[in-house]
C-alpha cells in the first residue's frame, strides 16, 4: 500500500510499504479521507526530524494522521458486530484495568495507549498513522473505533476527533444558553469550537484572530464579533462588548502571552479554558485571586467522539464549510505548504 512517510522537516515520501492484514480480533479499514491537524503541521515542522542515524537513514521516519474516517474492507477472526463496508472513526480506547479505568476516568486511560498497529518496515505510526491507504483496529474489547451513521458524509465524519476538542469546554466549562464566549485563535479547532459553542445557544460569541481570511470565516460561520489583536485591545474590547467580561475564554492558540491577557478578558468568577497546546506562560497570579478565576485544561482524549457525531448526525453542526480543499495522497507536501502558507485553512488527503 501507499503511505506518506515523514523524512524529515517539511519533506515527505509517498512510499510502498507492505499492507496490514486483519488478524485475529482486529479489522483492516481503507482510509476514506484524513484531515491535517495543527499537531501535524507542529510535527513536521521540527527541525529534528532532519537528524540522521549513523548509516545515513532518517531518525523520525514517521506516518500521521489522526483525524480520518475509513471503511471495512477486511474482519479478523472472533469480531462481531461489524462487516466489510461498515464505516468507522476513531473512539477512546480503554482497558477497563489501569487505575483510571478503575475510578470512572476511561477518557485518561494508560493501558490501551496502543490502539493502531505499527507499519511494518522499520516505519512506525505517529498520532494513528492514517495517512496511508489502510490502517488497523481494535472494534472489540478496547473499543478503539466506532460506526460512522449513514447521514454523516466522509467529509464531516472525518472531522469527528477535532469537532470533540471542540466540545470538551462546552462540557467542562459548562457553556449553557446566554453565556458570553470568547474563542482566541481561528485555526480549524478554534472554528469547530464556534460551531460547538454555536450549538449551545451561547451569545454574545467574540473570536480573535489575526488572519483576515479566518475573521471572515468565523463570522460566515456565525460568530457575533471578530476582533484582531493588529487592531487594537481586544481583550479590553471583549470586556467592553460582555459589560464585565466574558462569561467563557476558550484559548485556541498558542501564544505565551495569551493566557496572561485571557484573565483581562474574562469576568469574574469566570473560567478560563485551555484548548490549544500554550507555550510556556508566566501569569500574574494576582489575577486568579482578585477575580476568583477557575483555569481548566481541556483536552479530551476522544471522550467526545459519541456526542460529535451525534450533532453531525442531526445536523445541529455542519462542518463542511471549514474545508478549504481535498487533495490526493501524493500531493500531501503540497497540501502541507498550503497550510503553512495560509493558502488554506483546513486540508484532507484522499488515500
Amino acid at each position: 500500500m501507499k503511505a506518506a512517510v515523514v523524512m524529515g522537516k517539511r519533506r515527505f515520501e509517498i512510499r510502498e510499504i507492505p499492507s496490514p492484514r486483519a488478524e485475529p480480533g482486529t479489522v483492516l479499514l481503507k482510509v476514506n479521507l484524513c484531515a491535517i491537524c495543527g499537531t501535524d503541521l507542529e510535527f513536521v515542522d521540527n527541525p529534528r526530524l532532519d537528524e540522521k542515524n549513523t548509516d545515513g537513514s532518517s531518525k523520525f521516519e514517521a506516518v500521521l494522521g489522526h483525524e480520518w474516517v475509513g471503511e471495512v474492507v477486511e474482519v479478523g477472526k472472533g469480531v462481531t458486530g461489524w462487516a466489510i463496508g461498515d464505516r468507522a472513526v476513531d473512539l477512546r480506547a480503554s482497558c477497563g484495568q489501569c487505575y483510571w479505568c478503575r475510578h470512572g476516568s476511561h477518557h485518561l486511560c494508560v493501558g490501551a495507549l496502543a490502539d493502531s498497529k505499527p507499519f511494518e518496515g522499520g516505519i512506525r505510526t505517529s498520532m494513528s498513522g492514517a495517512m496511508a491507504e489502510y490502517i488497523l483496529r481494535f472494534p472489540q474489547g478496547m473499543k478503539s473505533i466506532m460506526k460512522v451513521p449513514d447521514s454523516v458524509a466522509d467529509e464531516e465524519a472525518a472531522l469527528t476527533e477535532p469537532l470533540n476538542v471542540g466540545l470538551a469546554p462546552i462540557y467542562e466549562a459548562g457553556i449553557k444558553a446566554g453565556d458570553s464566549v470568547a474563542i482566541l485563535g481561528m485555526g480549524h479547532i478554534g472554528q469547530l469550537t464556534l460551531l460547538a459553542v454555536k450549538a449551545t445557544s451561547a451569545a454574545p460569541i467574540i473570536i480573535t484572530d489575526r488572519i483576515k481570511s479566518r475573521l471572515d470565516k468565523a463570522l460566515e460561520l456565525g460568530a457575533d464579533y471578530a476582533l484582531n489583536p493588529d487592531e487594537g485591545d481586544v481583550y479590553r474590547r471583549i470586556h467592553n462588548i460582555t459589560e464585565v467580561g466574558a462569561d467563557v475564554v476558550i484559548i485556541c492558540a498558542r501564544g505565551a502571552d495569551i493566557l496572561q491577557q485571557s484573565t483581562i478578558a474574562v469576568r469574574r468568577e469566570g473560567t478560563i479554558a485551555i484548548v490549544g497546546f500554550l507555550q510556556p506562560a508566566v501569569i500574574d497570579p494576582i489575577y486568579l485571586l482578585n477575580k476568583h478565576l477557575k483555569i481548566i485544561g481541556c483536552e479530551p482524549f476522544l471522550r467526545y467522539n459519541v456526542q460529535a457525531l451525534k450533532l453531525m448526525e442531526h445536523k445541529r453542526v455542519n462542518c463542511k464549510p471549514l474545508i478549504s480543499e481535498i487533495m490526493p495522497l501524493k500531493d500531501v507536501k503540497k497540501a502541507f505548504d498550503s497550510l503553512y502558507s495560509g493558502q488554506n485553512s483546513l486540508v484532507m488527503l484522499k488515500p
